[in-house]
């Protein structure tokens, strides 16, 4: 059998396991959604209030270290409500409206080295040691308790644009009906389902929940994210249900990061199923499609998987741009993807692991051809607590190819990442974390992949130190 063949057979297996497990006997399932019961983080943190005069008492606990409640929250981020950034300062409030304010910034130091690097045929230099640039995300709440949410943020400064600030989601949140649409029948569907409207970043996948997103990186127990790392957002709506045991979620979105009119494009669907088959583990299936195949210009494309906003951390590798070191499969244009994910939380011990598949069926779009890209990807990351301050994590994420721009090939990419983690106060987190990557496998014909040339099999590797605040 060929070697893609047994990873799809693999992807098939584990997606039967992941419905069986999802539909299987429940031990002690959650009846509801598991969320903050406000609109401060899970942590634990006190808010800082403007208002109120406990400046002094607060800064004193946010210098303060870690503790296994306020670090540890197991599944009570992992929902759509919380794919947003904490934002524990409260800044102002009207009648029953709070408003609240968040912060991150992170910088780093790398240690990089590259070899067999082209692209277009030129051979790529080495790297030297060096600071990159700082990163900020700035973010804003305004929330009515358990009616309402209203949703922005800004990249202060990022990979894509590190001299300009910028907007990256913008949503309202309904959780109940305004008056007299809270009364009677269609009112009362919000008692099990939440409403999300705007631009924002597409709920597939349980790693948007770990992931760094810019200057939000304390969630990732490492530096860098996934090698195949799906992200994108669309401008669309999200129905999502909030009462278990076995939890729902659809949406519709632009297809891209912006208005696109095209006619003859579609706008794109997915969906995502999860539940709780066991106190500690989380299990969550979801699904993708758009097809931007229309007459206009031909430039717009799905960012799922062909672009990240948010950046990697792995500055000038492979040629440098806004994703350095990352796959980047397809041209976005008739993408189809499937994802499945697991996560075990039982503490001190965590793992996360997906499993996915995507393919473009026609990368050309509007042109002529219907040449396709198909990649199989996957990753796991264990993470282990020495005490609520101190820990270890590794991941190891692959992709493998079985088309690239419509070239057959048997090529894959892998890449390791081994670190560690310490937070210094509640809020400051430093990180340390050795990687390499490689490309296996490509003949000559297979051209380039992410923007680099895959046949010489390139390859990165050395240690980069992080540093984030977070309030």
């Amino acid at each position: 059998m060929p070697r893609f063949m047994r990873h799809i057979c693999y992807l098939a297996g584990f997606s039967l396991a992941m419905f069986a497990y999802t539909g299987g006997a429940f031990a002690a399932p959650p009846t509801s959604q598991p969320s903050p019961a406000s609109a401060q983080p899970a942590g634990g943190a006190t808010p800082l209030s403007l208002t109120t005069g406990s400046m002094g008492t607060t800064i004193k606990s946010l210098f303060g270290p870690k503790t296994e409640e306020d670090y540890f929250s197991p599944f009570d981020i992992m929902n759509p409500e919380h794919m947003r950034a904490d934002m524990p300062l409260q800044i102002g409030g009207v009648e029953d409206l709070n408003l609240y304010m968040g912060l991150q910034t992170v910088g780093r130091f790398q240690t990089l080295q590259q070899q067999n690097v082209s692209i277009a045929g030129v051979k790529q230099a080495g790297l030297d040691p060096g600071f990159q640039d700082p990163f900020a995300n700035l973010s804003f709440l305004a929330s009515i308790p358990d009616k309402l949410d209203v949703y922005f943020d800004l990249y202060v400064a990022s990979r894509p644009h590190p001299n300009t600030m910028y907007a990256h989601e913008g949503y309202l949140l309904f959780k109940q009906l305004p008056s007299p649409f809270d009364a009677g029948p269609f009112g009362q569907v919000f008692n099990y389902v939440n409403l999300k409207v705007g631009a924002y970043d597409l709920d597939f996948g349980d790693d948007n929940y770990r992931r760094s997103n810019n200057a939000r990186v304390q969630r990732n127990p490492l530096i860098g994210n996934p090698l195949i790392d799906p992200n994108v957002e669309e401008i669309g709506g999200e129905l999502y249900s909030i009462k278990g045991p076995i939890y729902w979620l659809v949406g519709i979105g632009s297809g891209t990061t912006t208005e696109y009119f095209d006619y003859g494009s579609s706008p794109s669907v997915h969906g995502k199923i999860w539940a709780y088959p066991l106190p500690d583990v989380r299990t969550s299936v979801s699904a993708y499609h758009v097809s931007l195949g229309g007459t206009g210009a031909g430039f717009q494309n799905s960012d799922l998987y062909a672009a990240g906003r948010s950046g990697e951390p792995f500055a000038a590798v492979f040629g440098g741009g806004d994703d350095p070191g990352s796959i980047l499969p397809q041209g976005g244009k008739d993408v189809t993807a499937v994802e499945g994910d697991v996560t075990w939380n039982h503490w001190p011990f965590e793992v996360y692991s997906n499993i996915g598949y995507t393919q473009d069926s026609d990368v050309n779009g509007s042109a002529p051809g219907t040449p396709a890209e198909r990649w199989l990807y996957g990753t796991v990351e264990p993470v282990y607590h020495f005490t609520p301050a101190l820990y270890a994590a590794a991941r190891y994420s692959f992709g493998v190819a079985n088309a690239v721009d419509g070239v057959e090939t048997d090529g894959w990419v892998d890449r390791i990442e081994v670190g560690a983690g310490y937070w210094v106060t509640r809020d400051l987190l430093g990180k340390i974390e050795y990687v390499y990557q490689q490309y296996h496998g490509f003949g000559a014909g297979t051209g380039v992949v992410s923007g680099v040339d895959a046949s010489p099999s390139p390859r990165f590797n050395g240690v980069v130190l992080e540093v984030s605040w977070s309030l």
